[in-house]
């Protein structure tokens, strides 16, 4: 664990395991037609641009773990997540149960640090959630088998309102928690257009599990995720763990190096900043 914690014992984590979702902001209209090369190209440029300011970076089995990770291209005490979930989710609206690309066992000997699953997660979903609820028990088995930290990540679905929204993130935590993963990685439980909420939702959150959790993005504006950040680590969390906030208008960018040192580093600092008060992992 300590591999992905930075000297507080806080997650400042990169991510950069985008498959399916990476190709939609290379090209929406034929995310099928973006090579493989670009996309290891750009993890490449990013993480070149990071060096070793992150605690850890999130990579992914099918471009970057071996193509980044263990030809020695990511700075040194930086350490590396790899994805175990298998893509394809996005495209069809009505799946939902996804399954493994890779298994621990595997992402253990690729040389990676710790282990990322992402599920489709809604805790009154009947026998889908009680697919997942399996899937995760079984996961957290094989990675304790292994010897690698699991995070898990719990993604809600048809989430109709700031209400729902926090119901289903707060209930996932709870019983995602119960199953054993070392740290849960959670949707903000409440959205950009209501800031009133956020320290008591947050705070509902932290109550329903005893397992640390970190922040992701979950498609908010970096100008949006920075205060949900600063709001979660002052009331729980252990940090955040994010990418297209910070990157996004890299991808693009026909000056990538520019738009990564200018606004990428830039942003990334920020969230830093605003984890000031998290609360550590204790090992």
């Amino acid at each position: 664990m300590t591999t992905v914690l930075d000297e507080r014992g806080v997650l400042t984590v990169l991510a950069l395991d985008h498959r399916d979702s990476l190709r939609v902001e290379f090209d929406a209209v034929d995310p099928d037609s973006v090579r493989p090369q670009v996309l290891t190209q750009f993890k490449q440029d990013v993480l070149d641009c990071f060096g070793s300011r992150p605690s850890g970076v999130m990579l992914d089995p099918e471009y970057s773990i071996n193509e980044i990770w263990n030809q020695g291209k990511v700075a040194a005490g930086v350490g590396a997540f790899c994805a175990l979930e298998a893509q394809g989710y996005l495209a069809d609206p009505d799946v939902l149960v996804n399954d493994l690309f890779w298994t621990p066992a595997q992402a253990a000997a690729a040389n990676a640090t710790a282990a990322k699953l992402l599920i489709l997660y809604r805790p009154d979903r009947g026998e889908a959630t009680a697919h997942q609820d399996r899937l995760v028990s079984s996961v957290v088995a094989q990675c304790s088998e292994v010897g690698l930290p699991l995070f898990v990540e719990p993604v809600p679905y048809e989430v109709a309102n700031v209400e729902d929204r926090e119901e289903v993130v707060v209930r996932s935590a709870e019983r995602i928690g119960s199953l054993g993963p070392d740290v849960i990685k959670m949707p903000f439980p409440s959205d950009g257009a209501s800031p009133q909420r956020w320290d008591a939702a947050c705070q509902r959150l932290d109550s329903a599990t005893d397992v640390p959790w970190a922040v992701l993005s979950w498609g908010a504006s970096f100008e949006v995720f920075i205060g949900q950040v600063e709001a979660a680590s002052n009331n729980g969390a252990s940090g955040f763990m994010a990418g297209r906030a910070i990157w996004k208008e890299a991808v693009l960018a026909p000056n990538r190096s520019e738009v990564l040192n200018e606004i990428a580093l830039s942003r990334f600092d920020q969230l830093v900043e605003a984890t000031r008060n998290a609360r550590p992992i204790s090992l």
